[in-house]
């Protein structure tokens, strides 16, 4: 505590301890020299830190004070930038009158846009959402499809060429199965996005949890001065119809900034897989049709205040809620190898249901120390998960004459109830000097799971409380974490950072039915390093290492039996280890447009689930193992075309090595290839910019991903966009997978047997979207300055 409070003596200090500030005045005029009010003037730091920001008066005039150093300053109105360029402060400064001129180069820079679609940054790629045609009027998940470089296949999001990674929502991890979280992201709308956060080689700030980077949604907030309202309806046709309903409000004045969501919306998909299990006398063939339903409710709520000139503090709630019910009659054929005739069959219902309920609330505070952009952040996050599972299934064992088989008859009822709730606290501080910008921090979390499993047997027509399969079980995990981070820009050309993160871990996983605990407890080093040298303003060169963690999902860690039918079970595995990544990446960026990147990627204990086959007995085992470890080289390109103002287009493609190591008897050591071509574009059509067309193509080439050969898959959208009622009508009608071609075929082989599995989402179909805004941009408000990067991106 004594340490504590010393660093905030000395933090506290630093508040008063800066030197003396000096005035940057000047004033706007037009062609016509007429002033011009709220023009936005901004002055940014080191590592392009907002140090003071203000807007031109009546008289068009505006005036900030900062200490004496080197800065950049931009004036920009309504998303336009007019000028941007570095000035030195030592003294008080008049600018005298600025004049914009439509059309032309102003000290330099020529007039456009600051929000690109796409922005590649050293470490991340920024896909501003609310600038894309073909991500409006859908879901999360639907702009994540749309994103560059990013991979939604059969609802597991990946990054091209680096397989799955996590999702984060403002900067929170959000670990749940990967199944909810895809119900998750379809709760939020797209049109509730501002932007999407590809990043690759994260530093040391963030969480080392995640295979190969992370995927951050950042949602929108309100605009300075001004209250915004956005509603919105959706129709979806697959198979079937559904329908979505959604508004977003928005409210920011002087120091009040409010912000609510709420969405309401129906879905029922169609999907299909054909499965083959080659036996070495006979060969199983599986039909699968499964209709599902999905009825989702998503609300959110946030409110920031600022407190004082330096305090800041805020509360934001997000919730999803979920129904979903399912039904299928899996049919199995088994098939004689010798005579290729049919021997006999497996056929049975299935039905489910669960309803995923999601709470998290987050409480933020933010301390300014001074001008310069040094600042204390302080975030406590609360987690509450709660899903019901239920499933029912029933089947019987039929001859080659498809005759019932004497006691084939087999059926049970499932139900399992998972509780996950999570505690985290973090401190992160921001102390930038001329030396160096120093950021360190420390975070704590715990979580906790409760699976209460219950299984009732079916086959005597009465159910019966089935002792052995049901089970209680709860996991435990304590986190907590240190971090450091130091950047320096050398020169005008070369500049590095580093960083190192330490993370403690404890777990406990507890089966009440076994009457087993098991317990891990270890300590990692997290260190992560950046170079660059930047040659000009648009081409650069880097060098970038991070060390990553995936730690199990907590439904791995159930070491308990669920038997789905007599040639099927599934269990969890209490021993599975995290896996550790270390990443290396070399990128050459030209133009800010052309972007090269040569990777390699090594996995120590990689695990996964596998399906593991019995040979003797034909029955499937699921379970998750650290099988291999794994390595991958690389080689990425991509281009941003931006050259004519009416076509936006981003393409590129990958292609890398991948080499699996087995650890084990009943999966062979593997290596290959594999390859993805893409292609992102938004066209402009008129002049007055009221009528887009989006088009997004994708061709995973045949190859292999881990221990997996994947055939090709092709993926084709088109959208088109009309604005109108002054822009604030918007119309959008997207055309999904139109070559209907999203039906992999996915082989790979156990215990010497070989499998395949070819899979259909209910991909293909059509969305007509409408969404209205209206609101007031221009509220007077009082003149404020803001202190960090956060703050205001909270306000933008």
């Amino acid at each position: 505590m004594k340490k504590i409070s010393l660093l905030l003596l000395v933090l506290l200090y630093q508040t008063y301890s800066f030197g003396q500030q000096y005035e940057l005045r000047g004033k706007v005029t037009n062609q016509n020299k007429q002033t011009l009010e709220f023009v936005i003037s901004s002055l940014l730091g080191n590592q392009k830190k907002l140090i003071a920001q203000t807007s031109t008066d009546s008289l068009g005039t505006f005036s900030i004070k900062a200490e004496k150093g080197n800065y950049r300053l931009i004036l920009e109105q309504f998303g336009t930038e007019y000028l941007n360029k570095e000035i030195t402060i030592n003294q008080n400064i008049d600018l005298g009158t600025i004049e914009i001129k439509e059309s032309v180069q102003l000290d330099g820079v020529t007039l456009k846009s600051r929000k690109k679609l796409v922005e590649q940054r050293v470490d991340r790629l920024v896909f501003n959402v609310e600038n894309s045609v073909t991500a409006t009027g859908g879901t999360a998940l639907d702009a994540l499809k749309a994103t560059p470089t990013v991979r939604v296949q059969n609802e597991v999001i990946s990054i091209v060429g680096k397989g799955e990674i996590l999702v984060m929502i403002d900067d929170r991890l959000q670990r749940m199965p990967q199944e909810d979280l895809a119900a998750f992201l379809k709760s939020i709308p797209s049109d509730n996005i501002k932007s999407i956060e590809v990043i690759t080689t994260p530093p040391a700030k963030y969480d080392a949890e995640g295979n190969s980077g992370l995927i951050n949604i950042k949602l929108k907030t309100a605009k300075a001065n001004s209250w915004n309202a956005n509603i919105g309806t959706s129709y979806t046709q697959k198979t079937y119809a559904g329908g979505n309903i959604n508004g977003l409000f928005t409210y920011n004045r002087d120091n009040l900034s409010v912000e609510s969501s709420i969405s309401k919306g129906k879905q029922t998909y169609l999907t299909s897989s054909e499965s083959n299990i080659f036996y070495k006398d006979e060969t199983w063939k599986q039909d699968v049709k499964n209709k599902s339903n999905a009825d989702v409710l998503s609300v959110g709520l946030g409110v920031d205040y600022k407190l004082t000139n330096k305090w800041s503090a805020g509360i934001k709630y997000l919730g999803s809620f979920t129904d979903k019910t399912a039904s299928n009659n899996p049919f199995t054929t088994r098939y004689n190898n010798d005579n290729a005739m049919a021997d006999s069959y497996i056929a049975s219902n299935v039905t489910a249901d669960n309803n995923p309920k999601m709470n998290a609330v987050n409480l933020h505070n933010s301390f300014v120390l001074d001008t310069l952009g040094k600042n204390i952040s302080v975030d406590m996050d609360y987690f509450d998960y709660n899903k019901n599972d239920y499933r029912f299934f029933s089947g019987n064992e039929f001859d080659s004459n498809k005759n019932s088989i004497i006691n084939s008859f087999f059926s049970a009822t499932n139900s399992n109830r998972n509780k996950i709730k999570n505690y985290s606290a973090n401190i992160d501080i921001s102390l930038p000097y001329d030396w160096a910008n120093i950021t360190f921090g420390a975070k704590a979390f715990h979580n906790n799971t409760d699976n209460n499993l219950v299984v009732y047997d079916n086959e005597t027509g009465i159910p019966v409380f089935n002792t052995n399969q049901s089970n209680v079980f709860n996991y435990k995990e304590y986190n907590q974490a240190l971090y450091f981070s130091g950047s320096k820009k050398i020169n005008t050309k070369w500049e590095t950072q580093i960083g190192l993160r330490i993370e403690a871990t404890q777990t406990k996983g507890y089966s009440e039915n076994l009457n087993q605990t098991n317990k891990n407890n270890y300590m990692k080093l997290f260190p992560t390093a950046y170079v660059t040298y930047t040659a000009n303003e648009n081409n650069s060169l880097s060098l970038n290492y991070s060390r990553r963690i995936r730690r199990p999902d907590f439904d791995y860690l159930n070491p308990f039996v669920i038997k789905t039918s007599p040639y099927y079970y599934s269990e969890g595995n209490p021993y599975l280890k995290p896996s550790l990544i270390d990443n290396f990446e070399f990128s050459f960026i030209r133009n800010q447009k052309w972007v090269n990147s040569v990777y390699f990627s090594q996995v120590s204990d990689f695990g996964q689930e596998l399906s593991i086959i019995d040979p003797n007995t034909n029955i499937t085992r699921n379970t998750p193992l650290n099988y291999a470890n794994t390595y991958q080289i690389g080689l990425s390109t991509s281009y941003n075309f931006n050259k004519w103002s009416w076509w936006n287009s981003f393409t590129g493609f990958n292609l890398n090595y991948q080499n699996v190591k087995s650890k084990t008897d009943f999966i062979a050591s593997i290596d290959g290839y594999n390859g993805y071509i893409y292609s992102n574009n938004d066209f402009t059509i008129n002049n007055s910019k009221t009528l887009f067309i989006g088009l997004n193509y994708g061709l995973q080439l045949p190859g292999r991903y881990q221990i997996f050969n994947i055939s090709t898959l092709n993926i084709l959208d088109i959208s088109v966009k009309l604005l109108t009622v002054n822009k604030n009508l918007s119309i959008t009608i997207l055309g999904e997978d139109l070559l209907n071609a999203q039906k992999p075929i996915i082989d790979y082989t156990s215990n010497g047997i070989k499998t395949n599995v070819k899979s259909y989402n209910d991909t293909r179909g059509f969305r007509i979207s409408l969404s209205y805004k209206f609101g007031n941009q221009n509220m007077k408000s009082k003149e404020r300055n803001f202190g960090n990067d956060d703050e205001r991106n909270r306000l933008n």
